[in-house]
């Protein structure tokens, strides 16, 4: 044990002593030793700037600070900021701007502000950039975070210390379509949310992984025994200890929970160590030895789908190929044969890490015969079913109750956590806490598909898009995951949002020993939307034609048939923004160019869809609960990743019964407690369980009508609820009130509630054959009940010498159908352009036989506030008849478009075509030389 030193310093106000390891770093010691959760570890290495707290006066990363410096300083963390119903100025501003999604990089967010405002209450925008230079955001795009900073600012030079918490919520129901603060804002923006990674409980063990040394490896012999007998250890568990099924996954149950006879990738978990302390399991994680043979490593879909290729899961009838999706829609040949001008593309994207700021963790409680587990999960009905397989139980003794997730992105629809430490907890009869370090996340997780594009477009001179041909491969990784329904999307998608008459598309996964790869933001459309839109640019040029004017010439609309044979027929926006975009561009214009640069616009657009489709049964419950003192519980299952979810239901509700928004309180993703909301996947969440929300309320709200007509003795349809007050259609008079009503429902033993379970709209999958003029019924050529369009307009400048590139300014118009939360959409918006550039610019997750290259948080290419560029967010109405309040899906698809108008933008300004990303200099510079020559 190393000798501990005697420290004191002052937290948050008060004096502390203690005797530490004096290598501890302080966010340890904070969060371990103090109970103090509110820093956040989000990357142990000072790039994503969550630990962010203030010492003696400055913004500091807490885990780069040792203890053995920390004596007689003086640190402020987030609790420290405000006390009981009253906030920081800062803190009211984060949550009133609409600052906060995820939540995770919240507290040092504001603890990076603080430290600036309490030196210069009046900052200049460069000023805030400076200050926050060492803070990252995933969800946000930054705007409303630095938008917060000024705000809080000006409260400030008023003479404003302080904000009353009620301030923030309406005490009113009307409230759809209104830009309401998010129900969790004040619990994030003070640090008093807890993640799964700050629970603590006692008598917890500690569980930590051994993973696999070699990508693709024969398993030969583990041993144990010395690791079971390290200082600490509890238990030591390998594939023999699993007493049900030792597999999982989302489609296909493919996936070890620990490795049996081979490993696969560098993520396969070998053994757990069970331990008092995470140091102690760490360090027992050295003592157990394996022998492995090492196989070859396949590293694309290309190499995997080679004849004579060594097979990765021998069980597999059809070989390394996990997938195969084709689309055949009228003649593709004809259709090329009436064409004037025909395009060739090959095109590239890579693996992109989620990034999420918030690493996998999770606890495991044992309980009377089975286990809770407690995790930041899209989808706690799918982790029962996987936890309770593995551990041979039955589904009532697994009960999953859902943690606030710090972002996800897809990356969190996967098990990650949840299995090892349930079956810990089971196998020692002991609460087991897991939390993944962020170098085990970039090994484990799965990452966005690698996809390499083929395409072939033609159009007659007139500019009409008459045939593509379209072959992909993407790179599954080791395990399916979600690589079916992924490389289905990219396939539906390939074409754009564009009537195409003649089409083949043929769509390859295969397994590699590269991380598994999965849902991820977009899921598959970014891929395809960024070869089919540099297409579509390429042969605008060629036809001599505005790109603008050329897409709206082909773009969908009720009426006409997608690539799917899907007759769309209502809320069908994609033309509504483009129209958006080119007319907010031409009343803005275009910047002057800097010296040595030159500027560029291009354009995109895309579509998406909302929810499952293709057959697939769609839907989600929710439970409204009158409680005695007048409030309503509302119980659903759609799990809020940062997205807002939580509030939309609220906003929904109140609306719906006439009840106070603040009068509302939200309960999700309790298994034991909760309807299913299924999974968070496919921007289905508003649409599906705000749909179940929405009709619970008209029923409760009909029966809590219909007990006060009893009541004063007139029929049901002359009371109406209001703000909470009961009133006679016809007249003002107040005739009791919801608290009055609960009260007396109270003395009487009566209860009022409501649960509804809301199925979406039948679709249909994929017909082997689309006739472009389909003669079946239009509903039943419905591959989704909704889709979510969207276009955007990036002008860049790019450096003439080192072709370096900075994005101005996006303009993005999306089709939300009606906005529930008008601010809520801005931040998809905007969170999704910041996620789009980074994709464009400089993410990717690189490997190299298998092994990360991008091992470290700071290689991910992430962008900072200093990327951040003017952004323009337009909603485009086109109400849906069957979603909420008209109101539908749209979360995914902002950054789709965004990474092929750059690309069609830095073609604009320099004559470059770059058609793989990221898109660096070198590739500009090497692209310009052959555009020259």
């Amino acid at each position: 044990m190393p000798e501990k030193v005697k420290i004191r310093l002052n937290v948050n106000g008060q004096p502390v002593e203690a005797h530490v390891d004096p290598k501890m770093s302080l966010l340890t010691f904070l969060r371990e030793e103090l109970g103090l959760t509110g820093a956040k570890d989000g990357c142990s290495e000072g790039t994503c700037g969550a630990c962010t707290v203030i010492v003696d006066g400055a913004a500091k990363r807490s885990c780069l600070l040792k203890m053995k410096r920390m004596d007689g300083r003086s640190v402020e963390t987030i609790e420290g900021v405000a006390e009981g119903d009253r906030l920081h100025p800062l803190q009211y501003a984060m949550v009133r701007e609409g600052a906060i999604q995820c939540g995770f990089c919240t507290p040092g967010m504001v603890m990076a502000g603080k430290a600036l405002l309490d030196r210069n209450p009046n900052p200049s925008l460069d000023e805030i950039e400076k200050a926050l230079d060492h803070n990252l955001c995933r969800c946000t795009g930054y705007r409303p975070i630095v938008a917060a900073i000024q705000e809080a600012g000006r409260m400030l030079r008023a003479g404003v210390s302080e904000v009353p918490v009620g301030d923030l919520w309406p005490a009113e129901d009307q409230v759809v379509g209104r830009a309401v603060a998010r129900v969790d804002g004040v619990d994030k923006a003070t640090g008093r949310l807890k993640y799964a990674a700050d629970l603590h409980v006692e008598n917890m063990l500690h569980a930590k992984v051994l993973r696999a040394a070699h990508p693709h490896a024969r398993l030969l012999r583990v041993d144990t025994t010395a690791a079971e007998r390290a200082p600490g250890v509890v238990a030591v568990l390998t594939a023999k200890d699993v007493p049900g099924r030792n597999r999982f996954g989302l489609i296909r149950k493919d996936q070890p929970v620990f490795a049996e006879d081979r490993v696969r990738y560098l993520g396969d978990a070998i053994a757990a160590v069970y331990a008092q302390t995470e140091a102690q399991a760490e360090a027992a994680l050295a003592l157990i030895e394996v022998e492995y043979e090492p196989l070859p490593v396949i590293e694309t879909p290309q190499q995997a789908l080679a004849e004579g290729a060594p097979v990765i899961h021998e069980e597999n009838e059809e070989g390394n190929l996990l997938c195969y999706i084709p689309i055949r829609k009228g003649d593709v040949e004809k259709g090329f044969a009436q064409a004037d001008v025909i395009i060739e593309g090959e095109y590239y994207t890579p693996f992109v890490e989620h990034a999420y700021l918030e690493p996998e963790a999770g606890l495991a409680v044992p309980q009377e015969g089975g286990v809770t587990v407690y995790v930041g999960s899209q989808s706690s009905i799918h982790d029962q079913e996987d936890v309770a397989a593995a551990l041979s139980l039955p589904l009532e003794k697994v009960r999953v109750i859902h943690t606030p997730m710090g972002g996800a992105f897809g990356g969190k629809e996967d098990i990650t956590v949840q299995i090892v430490a349930a079956l810990g907890a089971l196998k020692t009869g002991r609460p087991v806490k897991f939390v993944w370090t962020r170098r085990e996340s970039l090994i484990a997780s799965i990452k966005r598909h690698a996809e390499w594009m083929r395409y072939r477009t033609g159009a007659t001179r007139d500019g009409k898009l008459v045939a593509a041909e379209i072959e992909i491969y993407g790179d599954g990784g080791a395990y399916a995951s979600a690589t079916d329904a992924v490389l289905f999307r990219s396939a539906a998608f390939s074409c754009g949002p564009y009537e195409i008459p003649n089409v083949k598309v043929d769509v390859y996964g295969a397994y590699t020993n590269n991380p598994p790869c999965g849902a991820m933001r977009g899921f598959g459309n970014p891929q395809a939307t960024f070869a089919s839109e540099i297409q579509m640019d390429r042969l605008a040029e060629a036809l001599g034609m505005d790109p603008v004017e050329f897409r709206l010439k082909n773009i969908l609309e009720p009426g006409k048939v997608t690539i799917t044979g899907h007759v769309l027929q209502h809320s069908v926006g994609a033309r509504a923004t483009l129209e958006a975009v080119r007319d907010s561009l031409a009343a803005s214009g275009m910047p002057t160019p800097p010296p040595g640069k030159r500027i560029g616009v291009g354009f995109a657009a895309s579509y998406k869809n909302v929810g499952l489709g293709s057959g697939m049964e769609d839907g989600a419950g929710a439970h409204l609960i009158l409680q005695s003192d007048g409030s309503i519980l509302l119980r659903e299952g759609a799990m809020d990743m940062g997205q807002g979810a939580d509030t939309v239901m609220v906003q929904i509700a109140a609306q719906t019964l006439g009840v106070p928004f603040n009068r509302i309180r939200v309960h999700v993703g309790d298994t034991a407690l909760d309807p299913s909301g299924w999974m968070t996947t496919a921007s289905r969440q508003t649409f599906i369980t705000g749909n179940a929300v929405y009709h619970a309320a008209l029923e409760l709200r009909a029966d809590l009508c219909a007990a006060v007509a009893e009541k004063i003795g007139v029929p049901a349809n002359q009371v109406k609820l209001a703000k909470g007050v009961f009133r006679l259609t016809d007249g003002d008079e107040a005739l009791t009130t919801l608290e009055e009503l609960a009260a007396w429902a109270a003395a009487e033993g009566k209860t009022f509630e409501r649960e509804y379970f809301y199925v979406a709209p039948q679709t249909y999958p994929v017909p082997d054959h689309v006739d472009p003029v389909p003669a079946r019924d239009p509903d039943e050529t419905r591959l989704h009940f909704a889709y979510s369009f969207g276009t955007q307009a990036a002008i860049v400048a790019v450096d003439e010498e080192t072709h370096q590139v900075e994005v101005l300014k996006v303009i993005a118009a999306h089709d939300v159908g009606e906005p529930i939360n008008p601010q809520g959409i801005v931040g998809q918006i905007e969170g999704g352009i910041l996620m789009g550039i980074g994709y464009a610019l400089s993410e990717e997750f690189r490997l190299e036989a298998g092994r990360p290259v991008t091992d470290r948080y700071a290689k991910l290419g992430l962008p900072g506030v200093a990327r951040m560029p003017e952004m323009v967010a337009l909603s485009v109405s086109d109400p849906h008849p069957e979603g909420p309040y008209g109101a539908k899906g749209m979360g995914e698809l902002p950054m789709s478009p965004t990474a092929a108008a750059i690309a069609n933008a830095i073609y604009d300004a320099v004559g470059a075509r770059v058609c793989s990303l990221p898109i660096t200099p070198e590739k500009i510079a090497a692209a310009r030389r052959e555009h020259e020559t």
